[in-house]
């Protein structure tokens, strides 16, 4: 499954709705996502969250294939961390310091990805790698042998 990345780094936002919300809007500013597509990732954030515990704490916000023109993940790497809730158990809240937004157009891709994904946050040396990163390149370099 080909898909586009789209990197964003040294983010300033204050709560996860605004990393969310930012993201989201590149994605349709990219032609990636649909109308809707926004809404839907931050309804979907509140009724199931998507943090996920690691070295750098990372959340995964997708919403439906059907609000996707074309596959492509946008992460957003933050100066801050902001709050997410955790996918597991939602009264736990983690300190979020990358998002990788899901805009995939495949019934199924989800699933896939999300595997891809568990894979990366668990080599911790990696995360640091995408925090510490000077450059896309470098960022692209460390999730590509994952996502691609």
């Amino acid at each position: 499954m080909s898909h586009s990345t789209l990197i964003y780094r040294n983010l300033e936002c204050s709560t996860s709705s605004e990393i969310l919300s930012f993201l989201a809007d590149k994605l349709k500013d990219e032609g990636f996502a649909k109308d809707g597509y926004k809404e839907a990732i931050l309804k979907r954030e509140v009724e199931y969250p998507t943090g996920l515990p690691a070295a750098i704490k990372i959340a995964i916000p997708h919403c439906d294939h059907t609000l996707v023109n074309e596959s492509a993940i946008a992460m957003g790497i933050l100066n801050n961390p902001v709050d997410f809730q955790a996918m597991d158990d939602p009264s736990i809240t983690l300190d979020v310091q990358i998002v990788i937004m899901l805009a995939l157009n495949e019934p199924h891709g989800h699933i896939e990805m999300l595997q891809k994904i568990i894979s990366l946050i668990q080599n911790s040396e990696d995360l640091k790698k995408i925090i510490e990163a000077k450059s896309d390149e470098a960022i692209l370099e460390v999730v590509k042998s994952y996502l691609d």
